[in-house]
């Protein structure tokens, strides 16, 4: 994989030539984690490209804010800068949000859509506000708010992003170099900060603030028209399986998978089988 630096200032590994494939990590997590899938992708034709999340390398610039709309105009300016025309976009947790939101504002950017661990609509926020199963599991967002989040979550080497690894991926003993990988990156200069970040700006309206043109914000509520697949583990110790149902209503065209015996990180437990079915979808 290559490291380069687009000219929309983002950090991103690329690799392969043909049709653009664009990976967006979430939280906790790194770019790096995608590496099976980059190696996958990029020998069956694809040239593939894996950003940082905004705020997630150390040179990243300060955004103002890191609210989800935010994030996905940040993103849509990446797309941009790689001109490479309309791409297939595939995002998990925080990135699944900001896919969710430049295939919205932007329908003629994304060709095909593949969304895994975190739903799109309402049903979320509806639950950590209403389920205490949900809420049980959304602890960490609350915690997060606080600013002793920032000197906590370092302790004794990050053992707090390694729990959350084992509580997301309950059935998967597997999870360390992955979340040794993420915790390189958010031990780096200020990054830890920036990436609570966007659950603090989600959830404190003074944080939140993000400028769109009448057209973004005309489409940002209407249904995402290209043909999209959504995977979600049933074993998700983060967002309740529960929650995928409905979803179809936020979507023109969309095909659900739940994975048996699988948690919230299913694209490292299950590798194998989740290419096969993204490539099987891209195929059909």
């Amino acid at each position: 994989m290559n490291l380069s630096k687009s000219n929309s200032n983002n950090f991103y590994y690329s690799k392969g030539t043909g049709k653009p494939m664009v990976f967006l990590h979430g939280f906790p997590d790194c770019p790096k984690n995608y590496e099976n899938q980059i190696n996958y992708f990029s020998e069956l034709g694809y040239e593939v490209f894996c950003p940082f999340m905004p705020g997630y390398h150390p040179d990243d610039k300060e955004l103002s804010s890191y609210d989800p709309t935010t994030i996905s105009l940040e993103i849509i300016k990446f797309i941009n800068s790689l001109d490479v025309g309309p791409v297939t976009l595939v995002g998990h947790d925080w990135g699944s949000s900001a896919a969710y939101g430049v295939a919205s504002m932007e329908p003629s950017m994304v060709s095909r859509l593949i969304t895994l661990s975190v739903p799109h609509g309402s049903k979320l926020v509806e639950a950590i506000l209403t389920d205490g199963d949900q809420q049980r599991r959304s602890w960490y967002m609350f915690y997060f708010q606080l600013d002793l989040a920032d000197m906590a979550v370092p302790v004794n080497d990050y053992e707090f992003i390694d729990r959350l690894w084992r509580e997301w991926s309950p059935d998967w003993p597997d999870y360390k170099e992955f979340s040794k990988n993420t915790i390189k990156v958010l031990s780096e200069n200020g990054v830890l900060n920036k990436a609570l970040g966007y659950y603090r700006s989600t959830f404190q309206t003074t944080l939140s603030g993000s400028e769109l043109s009448a057209e973004q914000m005309e489409r940002r509520d209407q249904k995402i028209s290209c043909p999209a697949l959504y995977l979600h583990g049933k074993n998700d110790g983060c967002i309740g399986s529960n929650l995928v149902n409905g979803m179809e209503e936020n979507f023109e065209n969309l095909t659900v998978r739940i994975l048996d015996d699988c948690g919230h990180f299913l694209h490292l437990e299950k590798p194998e089988e989740v290419n096969k079915i993204i490539l099987e979808f891209l195929s059909s």
